[in-house]
């Protein structure tokens, strides 16, 4: 569990110029899948995935709604449609 914990934060030096990014890929991939399973908006995702860790007593918080819609763009998940047969 504790590199469950330890991959949720970003711990890279950034390579490049501004604010260094706080959560790691993996944490920003869960909550799109975590939202995209359960047709979830952001923010509800943001409270759904904050409650189990609570619930789980897990020391970690979820990206907010915000940074998470912007690093959307960068991280690479696809989804395969289903098709209705």
């Amino acid at each position: 569990m504790m590199k469950a914990i330890q991959a949720w934060y970003e711990s890279a030096t950034p390579s490049s110029r501004g604010r260094p990014q706080r959560y790691s890929d993996l944490a920003i991939t869960t909550v799109l899948v975590i939202k995209r399973v359960f047709r979830l908006t952001l923010r509800a995702a943001q409270g759904f995935i904050d409650s189990i860790f609570a619930l789980m007593n897990v020391p970690l918080r979820c990206p907010d709604y915000s940074c998470v819609s912007r690093r959307a763009k960068s991280v690479n998940v696809s989804f395969k449609n289903a098709h209705p047969g």
